[in-house]
């Protein structure tokens, strides 16, 4: 972002009520801009960058997830979670509760999930083009937010957060459940199992299992384990009721099933708002919008002598060609890759990988009303590094507006200086 810009200002504008609001917020505003015109209806040439923006949200239509969804997943989240450990609680009747279906339902499989879930959001190859996976593509469409699929990238960074959020809301609903149950009733717990038939084996399992918590809460005793051991046939002693066992209980929940689900969930939250400050100060989405807000329309276009050629016509529906967009999510033609609308990070990675190089010569569609950048012109040099036949092709027709010719000679000035051909969609 331009230092002449307010950025903190920017930024504190995008990021009110909260960051899934910031979130939508931003990919709103940047679909507004990659589509044409991104001038706002009233005259704003005159206007601060902060009140061009405050003007653009009360035009634009702000798209958000669906809440009620939300709302739903999470609420049914919470039933699980009071219900399962309900179950686990009550199912045994006046039986002592095996203590290793509670910590396996709520301690141990959390906690695999949760680990699996850091690989899945940080480090699988799906976070390189997470637009592709069947989750992240179900979830778009779940919550209407479709439209946003060219900014994947941090659409699947909240996606996994908010799944983290409701996976948290099932854990804490567990805990919640055990402690207003056993307000109101008495469980006795105990331990069996068929292939731990050692009490000295299950000392040990739990004293490493309670090494977290040592010094707040003691671990079960050789003496208390040896005394609550059942089988199928033997019910628990009088000691299965000792506090040890549900302390031990819920701590290992705590720490093994809601801790590392907290962390993961604020790590995560963390790296959507570094990806979406990043992608604030970084685009040159703001720039683009403030200079469309300030350019004035000329009456007389500016004449030039230069002689103007007419471009070579070219047809884009012979599938003789790849073609690759410039700044336009909505193209009418379907491309391998629309470059400038998102990171410039991620159109570079694109570039500089084996998917740029296309064994068909590669067609860059532009519109004629757009203005040549300086990163079109890396984009296209990058291209022209792995493919031998590019060319540079205005794909709209708008001969009777009185700028047009100028603008077709801003392009062959552009095409010139880059030195690819220019051509025009037949």
């Amino acid at each position: 972002m331009s230092t002449q810009l307010p950025v903190k200002a920017v930024i504190a504008f995008f990021f009110r009520n909260g960051t899934t609001q910031a979130l939508f917020r931003w990919l709103s505003f940047r679909l507004f801009v990659a589509q044409q015109p991104s001038r706002l209806a009233n005259d704003s040439a005159s206007l601060s960058v902060i009140d061009c923006l405050e003007q653009w949200e009360q035009q634009a239509r702000i798209v958000t997830p669906v809440r009620s969804l939300l709302w739903l997943l999470t609420g049914l989240a919470a039933l699980i979670g009071f219900s399962a450990m309900a179950t686990v609680l009550n199912v045994t009747g006046n039986h002592p509760i095996n203590i290793w279906v509670p910590l396996a339902l709520f301690a141990f499989l959390p906690l695999l999930l949760t680990l699996s879930s850091v690989y899945f959001s940080l480090w699988s190859p799906v976070t390189l083009r997470p637009a592709h996976h069947p989750f992240v593509a179900f979830w778009m469409a779940r919550f209407q937010i479709s439209q946003f699929q060219c900014y994947h990238r941090l659409l699947f960074a909240w996606i996994v957060w908010q799944s983290q959020r409701i996976a948290l809301v099932f854990s804490v609903s567990a805990v919640l459940a055990f402690f207003l149950l056993a307000t109101f009733q008495d469980y006795q717990f105990g331990w069996s199992s068929t292939l731990i038939r050692d009490d000295n084996t299950m000392t040990t399992i739990m004293h490493w299992l309670s090494w977290p918590w040592h010094w707040l809460v003691d671990a079960p005793s050789a003496e208390l384990i040896h005394d609550s051991r059942f089988t199928m046939q033997s019910s628990a002693g009088g000691h299965g009721t000792d506090s040890a066992w549900w302390q031990t209980l819920i701590l290992a929940i705590a720490v093994y099933g809601v801790l590392p689900r907290v962390l993961l969930s604020l790590g995560l939250r963390f790296r959507l708002v570094r990806l979406l400050r990043w992608s604030i100060h970084n685009t040159g989405d703001i720039e683009q919008f403030i200079v469309a807000q300030q350019r004035q329309a000329s009456v007389n276009p500016i004449q030039s002598s230069d002689a103007f050629q007419a471009p070579e016509n070219i047809d884009l529906s012979d599938n003789r060609v790849d073609l690759i967009s410039w700044q336009q999510p909505d193209c009418r033609w379907t491309t391998v890759r629309n470059l400038g609308s998102g990171s410039w990070l991620e159109d570079e990675q694109w570039l500089q990988s084996a998917q740029s190089k296309r064994a068909r010569p590669v067609a860059v569609l532009v519109a004629a009303n757009q203005t040549p950048t300086g990163e079109l012109a890396d984009s296209l040099a990058m291209l022209k590094q792995a493919n031998a036949d590019v060319s540079l092709v205005l794909v709209d027709s708008e001969q009777d507006l009185p700028r047009y010719a100028t603008q077709q000679k801003s392009w062959q000035y552009f095409a010139h200086r880059q030195q690819i051909a220019l051509k025009k969609v037949l």
